[in-house]
């Protein structure tokens, strides 16, 4: 008679058990570290000139914040969780674009300058070349 493997059926009952019950407790507590760090990219976003560089993607990060919050109000904190992540990714997309931004403001002044001290140069050089020649 062939000997079947069976697995503990209490044991494996438990296994289920356990896992089940922890993927509900991860999605179960109140997202408040989610909350904070969407928060903080906000404000980050803010500090980086975001409203004058990337005000889309501020607002979007401040709607996905409020819906976050509305989600927790709700007992929602899956979707909860979800919208703080999105509105963390919204405000760091937008204090990158805020970064990049004022790069390319920097990039046209320098240029701008650069421009000017070519005009200089060339008067200075026309000057002398034409000092030179009533000499």
């Amino acid at each position: 008679m062939p000997h079947a493997i069976r697995a503990p059926a209490p044991a494996l009952a438990g296994l289920v058990l356990v896992v089940t019950l922890g993927a509900c407790a991860g999605t179960d507590e109140r997202p408040n570290q989610d909350l904070a760090r969407a928060e903080a990219a906000i404000e980050q976003a803010e500090q980086s000139d975001a409203r004058r560089y990337a005000p889309v993607q501020l607002d979007n990060a401040r709607s996905k914040l409020a819906q976050a919050r509305s989600a927790v109000a709700e007992d929602e904190m899956l979707v909860a969780q979800r919208r703080a992540e999105e509105a963390t990714m919204a405000a760091e997309l937008a204090a990158a674009k805020a970064r990049t931004g004022k790069a390319q403001a920097a990039v046209q002044e320098l240029e701008k300058s650069i421009a000017v001290l070519r005009e200089e140069i060339a008067r200075n050089q026309r000057y002398q070349s034409d000092e030179g020649g009533s000499r």
